[in-house]
């Protein structure tokens, strides 16, 4: 389905933080390997494993530009979308007060299918300390499914040993009950633990939701399930 269907990221994925101001332009990588690619809760991957990789340009003065792909299956049959690939650009940084805000554009294309899964959001987000908030809109969500409207809180905490405590919960709204059937909202959830050993990140995470199997297509990809994923940054 579609990023959802994506990724962010960005599963999300996109993570540009409070970039430093007038710092001179920085490219960055990343590559990694998911045990199952879930976006907003929903596995885009039909539960499988999935590589991803992403190439991010931070302009230095809080402007950014990047991109990142992941292989998604989104069931078809024979007419199956390939690999998901996002397109995104913001402006991020930190107030004097120490508020950190980041807002931004991503466009989200799918290859390899005929289905016109294409779509397009803003997002926007502020964090004080170890809490952060946001949201995102799109006029036209995944497969034709209408406005959509997300909003996301997260607390992350330091444990011992330089380990991480990531704890996240989503509001997904629709106009229509297109996307799900039987329903025009769902809430997603992730617990995640994480450790970086040097340019390599491991994580463990719970991702879920509130929807259930008949509301998913009559599929397990809105289960609750406990991921394993490592990414190398240089």
């Amino acid at each position: 389905m579609a990023a959802i269907v994506s990724g962010s990221v960005l599963a999300m994925a996109i993570s540009a933080g409070a970039i430093a101001q007038d710092s001179g332009p920085s490219l960055s990588a990343n590559l990694g390997v998911v045990s199952d690619y879930k976006f907003r809760g929903v596995s885009q991957s039909d539960t499988g494993p999935a590589i991803q990789g992403g190439v991010d340009l931070d302009m230095g003065n809080g402007f950014y530009l990047g991109t990142w792909a992941s292989q998604v299956d989104f069931a078809y049959g024979t007419d199956e979308t390939d690999f998901e690939q996002d397109f995104y650009g913001g402006y991020s940084g930190e107030t004097a007060g120490g508020m950190g805000y980041d807002v931004g554009y991503i466009y989200y294309a799918y290859h390899g299918s005929s289905q016109d899964e294409d779509y397009q959001e803003v997002y926007g987000s502020v964090s004080f300390g170890d809490l952060s908030l946001g949201f995102a809109y799109s006029d036209d969500y995944w497969y034709q499914a209408g406005e959509f409207v997300y909003l996301n809180a997260g607390y992350s905490f330091s444990l011992a040993n330089d380990i991480t405590l990531d704890l996240s919960a989503g509001l997904n709204l629709f106009d229509e009950e297109i996307f799900l059937s039987e329903s025009d909202s769902y809430i997603d959830y992730s617990v995640s633990i994480g450790k970086e050993f040097g340019g390599l990140a491991l994580s463990a995470s719970l991702v879920g939701t509130d929807a259930s199997k008949a509301e998913c297509y009559n599929l397990d990809w809105c289960e609750a399930t406990v991921l394993a994923g490592a990414t190398y940054s240089w």
